[in-house]
């Protein structure tokens, strides 16, 4: 797909980890050594209705490989650290992005320092108490939007409905009466209902009557990976090497 190849791309063939600091699309895997030289990323993309690119997951990785192993408080860090320091802009192109927040990350405040642009994906192991709220709300009151992962209805997320933006529902772990109550509830709400794990044109056309607005899934796209090398300071000895003059 065109996006796809265009993204990331600055008028220039790519390189994997070339040391100018810029995100390249992984095509393959280098020896495993080279996995803490550089730091990694993916993006899936959403689609609305017409299959036209709504939106983008960042997704945190650590390795090669194209998924996550970790804590997910460390995934949510390192993508606020690459947001701030890595630019990550260069490969969203200042689109809507989603990022999965943990409670951590939701209360800490550190979330504050990411653009508006940037959805707060909150993850289904966020309980919705008092703390959590608040901080939805202060985070709403400055221009953020509010995403509930793997969405299902219970009457304690009633709280979190009211102001969450988008409901993301798990396409294949919940039936069609699950699914069409979800988009009832949000009927007449400010809230998108979005279908995920779409993985066949099927299931695609089975959302898009059921009422879903937003569309995310391997049928549609995959998550693509990119990594960017990691520059190391260099060690005082290094530094007064490259400063001893040359005699001789």
């Amino acid at each position: 797909m065109k996006f796809l190849r265009s993204l990331g791309q600055r008028g220039r063939p790519r390189r994997l980890g070339d040391a100018d600091e810029e995100w390249r699309e992984a095509h393959w895997a280098p020896p495993a050594s080279e996995a803490d030289s550089h730091r990694f990323v993916a993006l899936q993309p959403i689609f609305d209705r017409r299959k036209k690119v709504f939106g983008y997951e960042a997704l945190s990785r650590s390795k090669w490989e194209n998924r996550f192993t970790g804590d997910p408080d460390t995934a949510t860090q390192t993508m606020i650290d690459d947001w701030l320091l890595r630019g990550l802009d260069e490969l969203t192109a200042g689109s809507r992005t989603f990022i999965n927040c943990t409670f951590g990350a939701l209360t800490e405040g550190s979330l504050k320092l990411l653009p508006t642009r940037v959805v707060l994906e909150l993850l289904e192991t966020v309980e919705p108490g008092p703390e959590v709220v608040s901080a939805c709300r202060k985070m709403k009151a400055l221009g953020y939007q509010i995403a509930l992962d793997d969405f299902r209805l219970t009457k304690k997320m009633d709280v979190l409905v009211a102001l969450a933006d988008y409901v993301k529902v798990d396409f294949r772990s919940t039936d069609s009466d699950q699914r069409r109550a979800i988009v009832g509830r949000v009927k007449g709400l400010a809230t998108i209902p979005v279908a995920e794990k779409i993985e066949t044109e099927k299931e695609f056309d089975t959302a898009l009557a059921e009422g879903f607005r937003l569309f995310q899934g391997y049928s549609l796209a995959t998550p693509v990976l990119y990594s960017r090398r990691r520059i190391r300071p260099l060690d005082g000895n290094h530094l007064r090497e490259r400063r001893q003059p040359a005699f001789g």
